[in-house]
């Protein structure tokens, strides 16, 4: 069983990612960090194999904790999971030695992929077989990925709906920066189960901040807030 390491800030993607990594066999979570020194401390009490890093964190980002992990010589992987994409960010995690790096928002497939790859590499490895060179290319060398997600939306959501809870978030009041999908929902016109797919997509891009919480009868209420600072990256889907 490979032993993975979620390190990520955003309790929805957070909750998000381990739902995935839930569903490729041979995978399982250990534990879960939303900072870079947190997931420090969790390497040097758990034994982990794998990270599924972020890079945009309160203080050390992802690309600091990997270096650092790197100076500790720490035995352990690093997939990349983030919204970062400019060049000199991606070229600097892959010298940093990531053995992938998925950019938000993604598919489940794509996750999948990342691991398997990710496994099949490692059994190899460990299990000390002699590789001639065709097979180890085979293993090693970096395919051309399928149409990336981030070139369009997630399957099911629209571009116009997408402009409308945006707009209707960017115009809440200040002195309520709180709010809800229901209530969204009721400005939109579309149900609250739909504006909470809109509002998990803009979760992963970090447009969002989710705050965990509960309504009478104990049934789930989150409530969201606006992180104006990302709200360029929602931008390039309109």
């Amino acid at each position: 069983m490979i032993r993975v390491l979620l390190v990520e800030d955003d309790p929805m993607v957070a909750e998000l990612n381990r739902l995935y990594l839930g569903r490729v066999p041979g995978f399982e979570m250990v534990a879960s960090a939303r900072s870079a020194a947190e997931a420090l401390d969790l390497l040097r009490t758990h034994t982990v194999d794998l990270l599924l890093l972020d890079i945009f964190m309160p203080g050390q980002s992802g690309l600091e904790l990997m270096e650092e992990i790197r100076r500790l010589a720490l035995d352990v992987d690093v997939i990349f999971v983030t919204a970062a994409r400019d060049a000199a960010t991606i070229d600097r995690a892959l010298k940093l030695g990531a053995v992938d790096y998925l950019i938000k928002p993604f598919e489940f497939e794509r996750l999948k992929q990342a691991f398997e790859r990710y496994g099949e590499t490692r059994r190899l490895i460990r299990e000390g077989q002699t590789l001639d060179q065709s097979e180890l290319d085979k293993r090693l060398a970096r395919r051309p990925a399928e149409r990336p997600a981030t070139q369009g939306l997630p399957k099911g959501l629209d571009r116009n709906t997408l402009d409308k809870v945006l707009q209707a978030i960017a115009a809440w009041p200040a002195g309520t920066p709180w709010f809800t999908s229901e209530e969204i929902g009721q400005q939109v016109g579309i149900s609250r189960v739909s504006v909470r797919k809109y509002f998990e997509f803009l979760c992963t891009l970090k447009v969002l901040r989710m705050e965990p919480g509960y309504g009478t009868g104990g049934r789930p209420v989150h409530r969201f807030q606006l992180q104006r600072a990302y709200l360029r990256e929602a931008n390039r889907f309109l």
